[in-house]
């Protein structure tokens, strides 16, 4: 069972207490990620997370890492589009100690000078290792594509020449700004007691400031489709292509979902069947969604050689031209909607991913969403309700694909979807 409190100054904290387990996860959340960057510190965000790990005034950076390798956890943050999160992993008799650092690291880091001026080159190195990766380059590449003239199309890293331009005035400005109390979620799952957690959080949140969090309204933008060519010297060409896809508040979400496990969401799905299985032609190839608070993307992303690229491209848009017509490769929907449920209950059994889980939902849901809940909207889902789904967004006006390899603009084709 889910327990929920907020402190007098709005921070919130959720528990959930897991049977048979000795860890606890436990996470700072903030309702704030890339797309809140400011438009001339894109990637400050997740600069800013880097900096909390630089030292308090309690301990130095080795101080922290060694403080957590001496209790057999993990400490670890990421920054998404929509929010950071700052999270550790322990044995329930080290929970204590184990918070003691995590929320010391996210109250008290002291964004030293000569800290930031070290940490900007590790995440330049970062941003250069993406740009190397062709799998998560063509992802921000197409993100920017999908995205035009919106901060969610901007690279969560940031760009060279603006992290290079951060100063510790910059991260400041960010934490007063952003990491207020209203915007502050504290999750923990596993072996514990929600008393107890809540007097943990209150004794280190509790001083802080009631400040209500406002974040400006974004605006979904216009697209019209069309194809991005990015020209490198690389054995593959790497492709993602994508259509319109759920926000986290569209009600038809778990539609899409369904759809998405037929495409491309498993070793079963039609892509992987045709493209891989069937005609040998890629490695890597599969569908995901992506959801935010107002919109979303469901995107085909694949990996080929040049001469094998429209054969490829063939039978993505071959099998988007199925799915419409109602043909899912003899997939049966309840077995789909069986692999969907079965995804979401294995998940939960990880503390780490049921943590996540809870302060995602009251981001976004102000709630907790019950696996019983999820699972009724995922039998209501009919077989009529996917078809016409599949027919509403793959149209070809709709599709934005972007290539990245040893290709030519001269060399695209127009996509094969009537």
């Amino acid at each position: 069972m889910v327990k929920s409190t907020v402190l007098d100054n709005g921070v919130r904290v959720l528990s959930a207490k897991m049977p048979g387990v000795r860890s606890v996860s436990l996470g700072v959340w903030v309702g704030v990620g890339s797309r809140h960057d400011p438009p001339n510190n894109a990637g400050v965000a997740h600069f800013t997370e880097h900096m909390l790990f630089k030292g308090t005034e309690k301990r130095s950076a080795l101080q922290i890492a060694k403080e957590i390798d001496a209790l057999g956890g993990v400490l670890n943050a990421q920054t998404a589009k929509e929010y950071t999160v700052y999270y550790t992993r322990v044995l329930d008799e080290h929970l204590d100690k184990a918070a003691d650092i995590l929320f010391d690291l996210f109250l008290n880091s002291q964004i030293d000078e000569e800290e930031l001026d070290k940490e900007k080159k590790v995440v330049l190195q970062e941003i250069r290792m993406t740009e190397d990766t062709p799998d998560d380059h063509v992802t921000d590449l197409f993100a920017e594509a999908f995205f035009p003239s919106s901060s969610l199309g901007v690279p969560i890293l940031g760009t060279e020449e603006i992290v290079g331009s951060f100063r510790r005035e910059n991260v400041l400005e960010f934490l007063s700004s952003c990491y207020t109390s209203s915007s502050i979620v504290i999750s923990a799952v596993g072996s514990l007691d929600h008393d107890r957690i809540v007097g943990l959080v209150r004794s280190w949140f509790g001083h802080l400031p009631r400040v209500q969090q406002t974040v400006p309204e974004h605006i979904f933008p216009e697209r019209n489709g069309g194809s991005l060519v990015f020209t490198k010297d690389i054995e593959q060409v790497h492709i993602t292509l994508g259509t319109t896809g759920p926000s986290m508040l569209d009600e038809r979400r778990w539609t899409y979902i369904t759809l998405n496990t037929m495409l491309g969401g498993s070793m079963s799905s039609m892509l992987f069947q045709e493209a891989r299985e069937k005609l040998g032609l890629v490695y890597s190839i599969y569908s995901y969604l992506s959801s935010y608070k107002d919109c979303g993307v469901m995107a085909v992303y694949a990996a080929t050689t040049p001469d094998c690229l429209w054969k490829t491209m063939d039978v993505i848009m071959q099998q988007m031209s199925r799915a419409r017509n109602g043909d899912f490769g003899g997939a049966n929907l309840e077995d789909v909607k069986e692999q969907v449920k079965g995804n979401l209950l294995l998940a939960r059994e990880s503390t780490t991913h049921r943590m996540s889980s809870l302060a995602r939902n009251m981001m976004y849901y102000q709630r907790d969403v019950s696996d019983e809940e999820i699972i009724e909207k995922i039998r209501k889902v009919r077989y009529d309700d996917i078809v016409d789904l599949a027919e509403e967004i793959f149209q070809k006006e709709k599709i934005t694909a972007v290539y990245l390899g040893k290709i030519g603009r001269e060399d695209v084709r127009e996509l094969g979807l009537p």
